[in-house]
């Protein structure tokens, strides 16, 4: 018992040795990982100008979409108290075909902005840091 008692301290001071040797080490092997010279900036400056202007673009056909679909609300609105024909039956194809439209273009949206707030967070993370606020 005494003997396999003398094993387990062993064993559990040369775990303990590697574990504190280990933790003692640098973390950052990656000296150079976070490095930037002023290529680096250009480069980081052009893409955010780039991406900033694609959100303009986009926040601009969000809003035309936004704006056609409170028309086709306020029409569709009229519909409910009158009487439901052939004329409604064409309309609402119409509508439904415009509806798929606005659907389609609001998942590329939603993906555009799921992309634009992923870069904005490597931006501030890893931009900022070196290079200070502006």
């Amino acid at each position: 018992m005494k003997k396999i008692l003398g094993i387990f301290l062993a064993v559990c001071f040369v775990l303990s040795v590697t574990a504190a040797a280990a933790s003692a080490a640098p973390w950052d092997h990656n000296k150079n990982k976070f490095k930037f010279d002023k290529h680096d900036k250009k480069k980081w400056d052009n893409d955010k100008r780039k991406w900033d202007n694609d959100k303009r673009k986009w926040d601009n056909d969000k809003r035309k979409w936004n704006n056609d679909k409170r028309k086709w609300d306020n029409d569709k609105r009229k519909w409910n108290n009158k009487k439901h024909g052939k004329e409604y039956n064409k309309w609402y194809k119409t509508y439904m075909s415009w509806f798929v439209s606005y659907k389609i273009f609001y998942s590329s949206y939603n993906k555009f902005y799921s992309y634009y707030y992923e870069y904005c967070y490597v931006f501030s993370t890893v931009y900022k840091g070196h290079y200070g606020s502006r």
